[in-house]
Order: C-alpha cells, then sequence, then structure tokens
C-alpha cells in the first residue's frame, strides 16, 4: 500500500511534538537533599520597626514530610534545619496527640517524629546561632483538638503536652504582646500562628479535659489563624486533575495581587501547592510545583497534550516547547516558576508564600522583596 507522504510527515511531527520535552531546572522547584540556598541571617538586613504582617517570608508547606518514599506524600526533599538555612521561615507543622506526645503526621502518615525534639528543638537551636531571625509556624493537630481523655493512649490533655513541649524545647517562643508584632521583637525568637481556640490566660494556659469551648477570656499564645488571609481553602485546591493546575495558578496571582495592594496590617498565607483532597490520588504534589513529568529537579516538563496555533488561546503563561515549523507543544509550567517569574523585580510584599519543594530562585525572590525595608 503506498502512503502518501504528507501523512508519514504529520505522524512524525505528531509524535515528536507529543513526546518530546526537554529537561527543565530553573531553581524555582528543587527535589535533591541539602541547602538549597545560603541565607541563614537574610533577616539582619531588615529594619526592625517593620511589623510582621509587611515581611514576605518564604515558607514550606508539610514541612516535616520529608523522604517519604511516595510520590503522592512526599512534599519537602531539604531537612527542617536545610530548610532554615536557605532562608524558609515559615513552617506548616502537623501534629497528633497520642500517648502524651505531640506525635508529627501527615493525614493519617506518621512521619515518626515528635513536635518538641524534632521541630522546637531545631528552631530552638537554630535560633541561638542566628538571633536576627524570627521563625514562623503555623501548628494543626489531625485530631479532634478538644480529644477527651482515654483515647489514643493519653492520659493528660492535648494542652498539658503543648504546655510541656514548650517549657521544655521553647525558651525562644515569643509572647504574645499584640496582634502583629514587630520584627524587633521576635527577632530570635519563634512565632506560632494559633490553628487551636486555646487562650492563655494570666501567663498560663487554659486547658480543657472534656468536649467543651475553651475560655475565650485572655490573650492567645500566637497569632490567630483567623486573623490571617488564606489561598487555601478554595475549589482549584482540591486538584482531581492535572489540568486544573492553571486554574490553581490564577488563585495563587491573584491572591499575590491582593495582599500587595493591601493594607499592610492583614496577614497573607499563599499555598502554592495543593491539598489532597477526596479525589486528586493521581495529582502528585511534586507535579504541582513543577510541572515536571517525574519528581527529579531536572526532569521534563509534562505536556498538555494540546497545541499551538490551535489552542493557542488555552493556558497562555504555560510554555510553548518542542516547536517544529510552526506547531509547539504546550507544557505544564509549575506553581514554584511561575511565582518566581511573576514576584521577580516586584516592589510590594506578598505576605507569607507556602510551597513544596522550593528552589533557590524562588527562595531569594521572595526574600528580595523585603528591600523596601532595607536599615541601610
Amino acid at each position: 500500500m503506498k502512503m502518501d507522504f504528507r501523512t508519514i510527515s504529520l505522524a512524525v511531527i505528531t509524535l515528536i511534538i507529543s513526546f518530546s520535552s526537554v529537561a527543565h531546572n530553573d531553581e524555582a522547584y528543587n527535589h535533591d537533599g541539602g541547602p538549597v540556598a545560603n541565607n541563614p541571617d537574610w533577616m539582619s538586613r531588615l529594619n526592625g520597626n517593620q511589623r510582621l504582617s509587611e515581611l514576605s517570608l518564604p515558607g514550606t508547606n508539610g514541612t516535616m514530610v520529608i523522604n517519604q518514599g511516595t510520590d503522592i506524600v512526599q512534599t519537602q526533599a531539604m531537612s527542617l534545619r536545610d530548610q532554615l538555612n536557605s532562608g524558609i521561615r515559615v513552617l506548616d507543622i502537623r501534629v497528633r496527640h497520642k500517648e502524651n506526645t505531640l506525635k508529627l503526621y501527615h493525614q493519617t502518615v506518621s512521619l515518626n517524629g515528635s513536635f518538641g525534639k524534632d521541630v522546637l528543638q531545631v528552631i530552638d537551636q537554630f535560633l541561638t546561632e542566628h538571633p536576627t531571625e524570627t521563625v514562623v509556624f503555623r501548628l494543626t493537630s489531625l485530631d479532634h483538638w478538644l480529644r477527651p481523655l482515654g483515647k489514643n493512649g493519653n492520659t493528660r490533655s492535648l494542652w498539658k503536652t503543648l504546655d510541656a513541649d514548650l517549657a521544655k524545647y521553647g525558651s525562644k517562643r515569643w509572647v504574645p504582646t499584640t496582634n502583629n508584632p514587630t520584627l524587633n521583637e521576635i527577632r530570635g525568637s519563634f512565632v506560632i500562628i494559633q490553628d487551636t481556640k486555646i487562650r492563655s490566660l494570666g501567663g498560663g494556659y487554659y486547658y480543657s479535659e472534656y468536649e467543651e469551648e475553651p475560655s475565650s477570656n485572655g490573650f492567645p499564645f500566637g497569632i490567630l489563624i483567623s486573623a490571617i488571609n488564606i489561598q487555601q481553602n478554595v475549589r482549584q485546591d482540591y486538584m482531581n486533575t492535572n489540568w486544573k493546575l492553571y486554574e490553581k495558578w490564577i488563585a495563587i496571582k491573584n491572591h499575590i495581587d491582593e495582599a500587595n495592594k493591601s493594607d499592610e496590617g492583614r496577614f497573607f498565607m499563599n499555598f502554592l501547592s495543593s491539598n489532597h483532597g477526596p479525589t486528586n490520588i493521581g495529582v502528585f504534589p511534586y507535579f504541582v510545583v513543577s510541572g515536571h513529568s517525574s519528581p527529579q529537579t531536572s526532569a521534563p516538563r509534562l505536556l498538555t497534550g494540546l497545541t499551538t496555533p490551535g489552542w493557542s488561546h488555552m493556558y497562555p503563561e504555560f510554555p510553548r516547547v518542542s516547536c517544529f515549523i510552526g506547531i509547539c507543544s504546550i507544557a505544564f509550567e509549575g506553581t514554584n516558576t511561575l511565582t518566581a517569574d511573576y514576584i521577580a523585580g516586584q516592589k510590594g510584599r506578598v505576605g507569607m508564600i507556602m510551597t513544596d519543594f522550593p528552589g533557590k530562585r524562588l527562595i531569594e525572590n521572595i526574600i528580595n522583596l523585603n528591600d523596601l525595608y532595607l536599615s541601610y
């Protein structure tokens, strides 16, 4: 059978466009171990009179979900200390209260560590060595915060376990005196974002032994989560398909713009990552932030299956790759790269940027936004 030359050519072009994509590494995403940058003292150059809400802070989502061996779970490659040395200043810590210990978890997956020894102790040591810095972390319990005694082997309330950890490992804790401290007030200290209903009463804590609301009197032991405008609990965040990545990016970009234009007294927290909703089992954390076809730092981008010029109107901020005689594939782009590109050279604040597998360029582009507040 005689095959038309044009048919053969079209078939070859289709194969090239469908499967060819070059390695991609622009230093916004990093899946390797070890520190990705060297910024242990970057806050030292900032004017200490700036309020916490005015700063742009690089952060990690699922901070302690490191080297878990499965792509659907793992969110970080750097150890906690390496994250801090690289310039990360906001953490996302999740715990379950078991056997009178706040144990580190990711959903139902044990991370084989504890809040006191593996988080607070590391932060305390870092701040001892770098007293010009501050570390902020969101503390979330994956259990009911008011779970009664007798469950999970506990003989004391979660509040008493938290109090014990802070007493033993938390010498650098900032004790709240205001809802929005200056950098000078929190240098050398860590600040808790309170994702609970616990309240401080006269310097101590209110402990609830039963399923009841704790008192609302007194000062919180950290900044209330309700005071923070969070881009996370939106429809785009529960990605049940890779093709929702562009919607997620638009939500991120809009939140950056909102933070930039808003009152500087408001707190913002922007998640470049995607939550694990009930139907997004096939969307890997590394894919959301990298757009890659596999988790390696320099892996090729995954292709969307669309080409130009036929779909030129689709995903305008995603790259056009593997071009041949005027036909290009549209590739996915990760939120780390899109964000690093978008904020490069900007003058304004973005709040707290939380992500998976951050690279040097993303971290430092966020840090550089604080040049508005240099002390010299």
